[in-house]
C-alpha cells in the first residue's frame, strides 16, 4: 500500500490536513488514499496527485451527509 498508494507533496499536504480538519482515523486515511489511487488509475496517471486525493476526500464527506 504504501508503495502504490503514496500521494505526491500537495496530496500528503492535503491528506494531513483533511486528517486534522475531520479528525479522520488511520483507517480512514487507508481508505483515502486507496480511493485516490483508485481515482488516479482511472485518469491513466501513475502518480497520486492532491486533485485525486481531494475527490477521495470529498468522497468521504459525501458517505456521512447521505
Amino acid at each position: 500500500m504504501e508503495r502504490w498508494c503514496l500521494p505526491d507533496e500537495d496530496g500528503r499536504s492535503l491528506i494531513q490536513k483533511a486528517i486534522a480538519r475531520l479528525r479522520l482515523s488511520a483507517r480512514a486515511y487507508h481508505r483515502i488514499l486507496r480511493v485516490g489511487r483508485t481515482v488516479a488509475d482511472l485518469e491513466g496517471s501513475e502518480m497520486v496527485r492532491a486533485t485525486h486525493v481531494a475527490e477521495a476526500v470529498l468522497y468521504r464527506r459525501n458517505e456521512f451527509s447521505a
